[in-house]
C-alpha cells in the first residue's frame, strides 16, 4: 500500500508540481517561497492522503492545500512582494516586452482576491465550478468577481 501511494505521490508531483508553483507564485508573488510551496503542499497531501475523500480531483485538493498554505504564509510573514522575470511562469504566451511590463504593473495594482480568480480561471483554466468548490465562494459570486477584476485590469491597461 505505501509503495502504491509513493507512485501515485510522484505522479501527481510530476503532473502538478508546475501548476503548484505558478499559483503559489500568483499568490505570494516570491520566487523561493512558491519553490518552497510546492514540497511543503506535497508533505501536507502525503500526511493526509489517507483522509482524501475524493469529493473533488486531486488537483483541486493540491490547489486547496496550496491555497492555505500560501495565505497562512502571507498571514504569518510580511512579504516584499515583487516581479520575477521568470520565463518558467508562463510557458504558452511571452507578450512582447511593453506589454509584459503594462500587464505586470496593472496586476499589481488588483487585490490578492482578484489575482487568484484571474490566475484559477485565465491561467489554471479551472471552470466556475472547480473555483467555487476551491475558494468557498459561489459560482454566480465567482462570475461577478471575475467580471469586476477584469473590468478593473482593464482600466488599468488603458490608463
Amino acid at each position: 500500500m505505501k509503495n502504491q501511494q509513493h507512485i501515485l505521490l510522484k505522479e501527481l508531483y510530476e503532473e502538478f508540481s508546475g501548476d503548484i508553483y505558478r499559483y503559489a507564485f500568483s499568490l505570494l508573488r516570491d520566487e523561493e517561497e512558491a519553490k518552497d510551496s510546492v514540497h511543503e503542499v506535497f508533505l501536507r497531501y502525503f500526511k493526509n492522503m489517507d483522509s482524501f475523500r475524493g469529493d473533488c480531483s486531486n488537483k483541486t485538493w493540491l490547489f486547496t492545500i496550496t491555497r492555505n498554505y500560501c495565505f497562512d504564509r502571507l498571514k504569518n510573514k510580511n512579504f516584499n512582494h515583487h516581479k520575477i522575470d521568470d520565463p518558467d511562469i508562463n510557458d504558452t504566451y511571452q507578450p512582447d516586452f511593453e506589454m509584459k511590463i503594462s500587464l505586470n504593473d496593472a496586476c499589481k495594482k488588483l487585490n490578492e482576491e482578484e489575482n487568484e480568480l484571474i490566475f484559477l480561471r485565465d491561467y489554471a483554466g479551472y471552470s466556475y465550478k472547480e473555483i467555487a468548490e476551491l475558494t468557498g465562494y459561489s459560482r454566480d459570486n465567482i462570475k461577478i468577481k471575475l467580471f469586476r477584476a477584469k473590468q478593473k485590469l482593464l482600466k488599468f491597461l488603458s490608463e
